[in-house]
């Protein structure tokens, strides 16, 4: 009996039953050089960060504007309170873009001509378009056509757990303005993005699935659900993964229009506090957060597609 040689793959299922074995990544020459250049440039940044003239570090200070104790216990700071309006910022903008995006995107799979311009003109709009100058177009001009005092009078109506569920799950009253813009900048702007990966997702399926779905008698939405954006699931989650870290990164701008997310906080912070660098590196620390608790869920996803293929 002949024994063939199978290829080791990360996903493969190993003999202790566990389908995504932990490996310890093998580092080559290059990537240790590499690895030793990093670390020399951290220790050199700290070492030459301890020799600014004239600048007294106060980590000590930068708690109290994270998390800081009262008469009534613990309450967040406001570089916490700027980071939970960025987390619902980002939230909301990333699902406006995957609807609007996946919409487009599926709907423009495999057209060309006339059938795709319409796609292709917001596209190429939105994505040619700095997102600042979006965001201002949307706060001062389209939003003085949305019903936003409406909106505001309808909130005050309802009871009053359901006004603190809006406030917490969206935005509190007087924000309601500048949270809307700034997740419809957000959303359109990512959308156009997300729309040219799923539809490069949706072609990267051969034709040959769609003949052989119809063949068994599928319809059209049964033939995109069941058959092609599972296949096409595998493709489009990595780019996916980076285009929501960019929305929390881009979500930033907001603090132009006075929106208190995290960057607008930290400029609040380092103005009253006169602390650059302690507060600055304090806000990139809870981005890198963000962003790779983003890339960690995406992988999850990406090894759960393959695993289930």
């Amino acid at each position: 009996m002949t024994l063939q040689h199978a290829e080791w793959s990360p996903y493969a299922v190993e003999p202790s039953g566990s389908r995504f074995p932990c490996r310890l990544p093998h580092l080559g020459t290059g990537d240790g050089v590499i690895l030793a250049l990093v670390l020399a440039g951290v220790g050199w940044f700290v070492w030459r960060a301890g020799d600014v003239a004239g600048y007294e570090w106060q980590w000590g200070l930068v708690l109290e504007f994270l998390v800081r104790a009262t008469p009534s216990g613990w309450e967040p700071g406001l570089l916490v309170r700027g980071f939970g309006v960025t987390l619902r910022l980002g939230v909301w903008s990333m699902l406006l873009a995957l609807v609007l995006g996946g919409l487009l995107g599926v709907l423009s799979a495999h057209k060309r001509g006339c059938a795709a311009l319409p796609v292709q003109c917001y596209v190429n709009l939105i994505r040619n378009t700095p997102p600042l100058v979006l965001l201002f177009l949307i706060y001062f001009f389209a939003g003085n056509l949305l019903p936003i005092v409406e909106l505001e009078a309808l909130i005050r109506s309802l009871p009053a757990p359901v006004q603190a569920a809006c406030a917490t799950l969206f935005a509190p009253e007087g924000q309601l303005d500048r949270m809307l813009a700034a997740v419809l900048t957000l959303g359109i702007y990512e959308g156009a993005y997300v729309a040219e990966i799923v539809r490069g997702g949706v072609e990267s399926v051969h034709r040959a699935q769609w003949e052989a779905s119809a063949a068994l008698g599928f319809s059209r939405f049964e033939q995109l659900w069941l058959v092609i954006l599972p296949q096409a699931r595998q493709a489009v989650v990595p780019p996916l993964a980076g285009q929501t870290i960019s929305t929390f990164k881009d979500s930033a701008l907001a603090s132009l229009i006075s929106l208190p997310e995290l960057t607008f906080q930290s400029l609040e912070v380092m103005a009253v506090s006169r602390m650059t660098f302690e507060v600055w590196i304090s806000a990139g620390t809870l981005y890198l957060l963000l962003g790779s608790a983003c890339a960690r869920y995406a992988r999850w996803l990406e090894q759960r597609s393959v695993g289930g293929a």
